[in-house]
């Protein structure tokens, strides 16, 4: 056994005194001065420096992970994923030998307190509390993924009474590391701006990184966002985790502005998600004690109960909270780089590493002495939730969709949530049922509840996620009396329905296939890139299939035998490989005639033109709505599009590129030449499609004639009339995330395989624009009744009403699709997906008589 030395105590925000003394720290800064095991290996060890001397990477946080569990039989290492750069997504498994040996035993009944039927049986005497700690989902909060490689050496290696007490009596998972991809970007940012001298200017290189900066994953998404809805594997991975194990307690460690101390949660009371138990906030502010305690004792100034929300469930510190745990949000104020002016004087790295571990170790205390209250609030949540479910009137959801894909992806969301989905064969098209009487009613309820009132009206992210919704499929509520008619069979593959196949006839004229299933630009695309000609049919059409006439949408893609560079049966194998890996049925047709009198020749089927796509990112652009483009087209449309950073258009050829995507930003890096240089190429015959504030971008260059609306609701919206509470007036004002209505012309090529006329938009922002002098340049605008779910400011929704949602532009040669709100907001906004396909496909198909000069 070894002792570390104890250094003297360096009073906080004294920090470490001169620059030098960073790489001085001893271990004892950040952790207890225990008697340790030898045999263990310290980060110091492993590293070649001190923890807080140079920030780690994921690689080497995965190396010390993999190091510790094999040196400590308290420690399991596991994989549980990988990035979307492939890198592994882990958790370490900590505690007694005794307790790992039994995880399974452990891990069932946590399980089983969430089951009514067996939940009181359970005897939780001597059950450990499962505890999940998670560090730094935000690349560049770098503190977080420090200090775990602290805490687990702590739990592996500290012989002390305490430490073995926490052992036994919680089971934790330590998740070193939530965003490994933004974490390896950030890293090697800081790393390779650090002097021998620190240099502690917050207008150095080193505390302002380049864009897309190291926040988010690899298409720049913000993870902590993506809890709820799942679009990542990060997210995906760690879901499943937590629904084996169902924690009582998760920690989620952030960072915040330089000027700012430490937080801990609660958050401000009344922005409470209602659908918490107040039991939840109470146990949050018991836990809180230990962590004021303990910062107490170090000097480290602190808040709670202010700034910060416990709303939305799509994040690491409210998801928790609807499975009967308790979520604790830890943000501390960052240094960014090593060491960083503040108002509160010198901030170094190390200084923040420690707060970070000290709250670590600090909800270690609070896992044991409320143990049993925690583990008892578990069960009596699950019962609550029990009784909640049977005073509703609501007893089910049913939903059903045309697009097959779209509905299993919503479906399989559902699943990974731990929610029971059943079949009901009977219909002629997939029916889908979501009974509340089973334990994740709680969620259940906030997945598909639309809310339109609210006790307060700030919120720190969106106030609405209704998620059948976004998905756009139909859904209602079932009474007591509509489920007992319903013949249900449970649902384990959320794509059993699927059908794929290409159906033959008896010879091949042509081929087609329907544009309603989301996977059909996938389709359309690998066609594309294999050279085969493709066309689009602007009319609805009747042609003999097989023995039967089938009616097809417009939109459907034709892909006729002529004028090919492949023989009939190279192409006819390949639509069979892609009837099979997209589940798209493709028709073969004997003839290109019906007895409808339209053909595959007429004038309203239409040769398509591969689409070749580029994007503004850098300084300006919106990271997230550029990373959201970025994921759209390369993972959904499953094609290539070129990103051109801002800087680089002046030296960019654009001739190569027919179609231009603007996600939301100012746009201000852009010099005047650049902006010529784009006018140029849109009026020689180049596509745009601008969402939210490239709108503004490009009524500055005068190529669109946008008025925003301006009446007395725009004044309602902003009006703050006194000093006291200004900030929260203000912040009133803000639309932040909400769900808007707005109807469709099902005939306009944007609206191909809708079949249904109203279509939820997710909008952000209370700029709305006044309709265009060409009526038909708006084939989508916000209904009557706007509003589906969310705050909205007072007058907003006067303002919305009957205003487009999307207009259409002439420019010369050029077209240009202005959308006021994101299509493909956090990647989940499905049902928008499909209008943002048509811009790219069949902008050209667009009359000009139809667009605003």
């Amino acid at each position: 056994n070894m002792k570390f030395k104890l250094k003297p105590l360096i009073l906080a925000f004294i920090l470490l005194g001169p620059f030098e003394t960073i790489s001085q720290v001893s271990i004892t800064y950040f952790l207890p001065n225990d008697t340790y095991d030898p045999n263990i290996t310290t980060p110091e060890e492993f590293l070649g420096h001190q923890i807080g001397e140079w920030h780690i990477s994921h690689d080497q946080i995965v190396g010390y992970a993999k190091l510790i569990a094999s040196e400590s039989d308290r420690v399991v290492y596991n994989e549980i994923g990988r990035t979307h750069e492939n890198r592994p997504l882990i958790n370490l498994h900590i505690s007694t030998p005794n307790n790992l040996s039994n995880k399974e035993a452990i891990r069932q009944k946590h399980i089983d307190l969430t089951e009514n039927e067996i939940s009181s049986d359970v005897d939780i005497t001597n059950l450990p509390l499962v505890l999940y700690q998670g560090y730094s989902i935000h690349g560049n909060e770098s503190s977080g993924i420090n200090a775990s490689a602290l805490v687990m050496y702590y739990l592996a290696a500290s012989q002390s009474k305490e430490v073995i007490n926490v052992l036994e009596n919680t089971y934790i998972i330590l998740d070193p590391c939530y965003n490994p991809d933004g974490v390896q970007r950030f890293s090697t940012w800081a790393n390779s701006h650090k002097g021998q001298n620190l240099i502690s200017d917050p207008q150095s290189r080193e505390y302002n990184e380049m864009w897309p900066r190291g926040r988010t994953n690899h298409y720049w998404f913000d993870l902590n966002r993506d809890w709820l809805l799942l679009t990542h594997p990060e997210s995906q991975a760690r879901i499943k985790v937590f629904h084996q194990w169902k924690p009582n307690i998760l920690t989620d460690h952030h960072e915040m502005g330089t000027n700012s101390t430490f937080f801990f949660q609660p958050g401000v009371p009344s922005r409470t998600n209602p659908n918490t138990p107040w039991k939840n906030q109470e146990l949050t502010e018991k836990i809180g004690e230990f962590h004021a305690k303990a910062l107490d004792e170090i000097g480290s100034q602190y808040f709670t109960k202010a700034q910060y929300d416990d709303f939305y469930y799509g994040k690491g510190s409210t998801y928790p909270d609807i499975h009967g745990g308790i979520g604790i949000l830890f943000e501390q104020a960052s240094s960014r780089g090593h060491l960083q002016e503040s108002d509160n004087g010198l901030l170094s790295f190390p200084f923040t590493i420690r707060n970070q571990v000290v709250t670590s170790l600090s909800t270690h205390k609070a896992a044991v002495n409320l143990r049993s209250e925690i583990i008892e609030y578990k069960r009596e949540f699950y019962q609550t939730k029990k009784s909640e479910a049977d005073r509703s009137t609501t007893k089910a959801y049913s939903y059903t969709d045309s697009d097959m894909s779209k509905l299993g992806r919503f479906t399989e969301i559902l699943l990974s949530h731990d929610i029971n989905v059943y079949s009901n064969n009977e219909s002629d098209k997939p029916l889908l049922i979501v009974p509340c009487n089973q334990k994740q009613f709680g969620l259940i309820k906030t997945i598909f509840e639309k809310v339109t009132s609210y006790q307060d009206s700030i919120f720190y992210d969106v106030s609405a996620w209704t998620l059948p919704l976004a998905f756009d499929i139909e859904f209602k509520e079932l009474s007591k009396s509509d489920l007992s008619k319903i013949k249900m069979t449970p649902l384990t593959d959320p794509y059993s329905f699927r059908i794929g196949e290409l159906i033959s006839s008896d010879k091949a004229y042509a081929w087609i296939f329907e544009w309603v299933d989301h996977n059909a630009p996938k389709v359309l695309n690998d066609l594309m890139k294999q050279g085969i000609l493709t066309r689009v049919s602007t009319t609805d059409i009747k042609l003999q299939t097989k023995n039967i006439e089938k009616n097809f949408t417009s939109g459907s893609i034709i892909i006729p035998i002529s004028n090919q560079a492949k023989s009939p049966e190279e192409i006819k194998n390949i639509l069979l490989e892609e009837a099979k890996k997209y589940y798209i049925n493709i028709y073969e047709l004997a003839s290109g005639y019906a007895k409808g009198g339209t053909t595959t020749g007429n004038p309203e089927v239409v040769t398509l033109m591969p689409p070749k796509l580029f994007t503004l990112v850098g300084d300006g652009v919106s990271s997230y709505d550029a990373g959201e483009v970025w994921h759209y087209v390369d993972l959904q449309l499953n094609t290539t599009i070129t990103m051109i950073d801002t800087r680089d258009l002046s030296s960019s050829s654009l001739s190569r590129y027919n179609t231009l995507i603007l996600a939301d930003g100012r746009y201000n890096s852009l010099t005047d030449k650049d902006k010529e240089k784009l006018k140029t190429w849109i009026e020689n015959g180049g596509k745009v499609i601008a969402m939210q504030g490239a709108l503004s971008l490009l009524r500055s260059m005068k190529l669109v004639n946008l008025e925003i609306k301006k009446s007395e609701d725009h004044k309602k919206i902003h009006a703050v009339r006194q000093y006291q509470g200004s900030g929260n007036s203000r912040g009133a004002a803000v639309l932040g995330g909400a769900i808007f209505s707005a109807n469709i012309d099902l005939t306009h090529p944007l609206a191909y395989g809708y079949n249904d006329a109203e279509i939820p938009l997710f909008r952000v922002g209370t700029t709305f624009y006044n309709e265009p002098q060409n009526s038909l340049a708006s084939p989508l605008k916000y209904n009557t009744s706007v509003l589906h779910s969310g705050y909205v400011p007072k007058g907003a929704i006067e303002m919305a009403r009957n205003a487009p949602a999307v207009t259409i532009h002439k420019a010369s040669k050029g077209t240009i699709i202005c959308f006021g709100d994101n299509l493909l907001f956090r990647g989940y906004w499905w049902g928008a997906h499909r209008m943002f396909a048509n811009a790219i496909y069949f902008s050209d198909l667009i009359d000009n008589s139809s667009k605003e000069n």
